[in-house]
């Protein structure tokens, strides 16, 4: 399943469960403004709401104004997005307008400009009014600020069933854990370095054959690759040690394989093979 092509949405669609909480949070903060996260997914042109999170315990509500307990609302989506075997994701968020103003104000717009920059999608955001029936309306944020007012609907049946599927207890077998902390490890190290959407170029392919098959036959890193043009990341996560390394390889003038670590080592392709096979846990 893929969610990360950049379509334009036509809609917002919301679990049962999470247009619930948002009904109960605004009711009970009544007459105060209030509001919340969001989490799911962007999905089928839509974005599809699984959970909405309140402001917590210590969140500041006044007539006009509303300010999150950022330690209790990070640590329950968390928590949340973890209850599913597709980890839910921060997708944005929605607040209450005093009366029939539905329109975002300038602090709104800082905040949503700040969220929309976080994900190619843009963001969600949604903002509730009591005029006096209960009614909630929903905008795309694009990283321009250029809001896209969407309809928005209810109801478990309309989300794709593979969103709402829970985790079980056959999904925490040791190997499975396991690859979950390796694909972790793997994405904070890329983190480190910026990415270039682009192939391999074919010499560099073609001499980086010999290094693939030493990482497939050494048994002391697990890694991740990640193709960049000119250079290949190589990510390594050293099985039974601490050792965590990010190489970048490519070729130099002279048509050899060079090693350049983050930290600024630079080895000859030999000396870099000679790592790879080497047990020294003193990273």
């Amino acid at each position: 399943m893929t969610l990360d092509k950049p379509y334009v949405p036509i809609e917002v669609i919301f679990s049962g469960r999470a247009h619930a909480a948002i009904c109960a949070e605004t009711m009970e903060h009544h007459p105060l403004e209030t509001g919340g996260i969001l989490l799911g997914h962007f999905y089928q042109h839509r974005w599809q709401v699984i959970e909405a999170i309140d402001p917590g315990l210590g969140a500041r509500c006044t007539s006009t104004t509303f300010e999150y307990d950022r330690a209790y609302v990070n640590h329950l989506a968390r928590k949340l997005a973890r209850q599913y075997r597709l980890p839910l994701r921060l997708i944005g968020l929605w607040h209450r307008h005093p009366n029939s103003f539905d329109n975002f104000s300038k602090v709104d717009d800082i905040t949503n400009r700040r969220f929309a920059s976080t994900s190619i999608h843009g963001a969600l955001s949604c903002l509730v009014n009591l005029d006096p029936d209960f009614r909630l309306t929903a905008y795309h944020v694009p990283k321009d600020l250029s809001y896209q007012r969407l309809p928005a609907v209810v109801g478990d049946g309309l989300i794709d069933s593979s969103l709402l599927t829970p985790i079980c207890a056959a999904d925490i077998s040791p190997k499975k854990l396991n690859d979950q902390d390796l694909a972790l490890d793997l994405q904070q190290l890329f983190i480190r370095l910026p990415r270039a959407h682009s192939a391999l170029q074919l010499k560099l392919a073609n001499a980086l054959d010999p290094f693939l098959h030493q990482l497939d036959v050494q048994k002391r890193w697990l890694y991740g690759l990640r193709a960049c043009g000119h250079c290949l990341q190589l990510a390594l996560v050293e099985q039974r040690g601490p050792c965590r390394e990010l190489w970048e390889l490519a070729l130099c003038c002279s048509g050899l394989i060079t090693a350049l670590r983050d930290d600024g080592l630079r080895l000859n392709g030999s000396q870099f093979s000679d790592h790879l096979l080497e047990v020294n846990h003193g990273c």
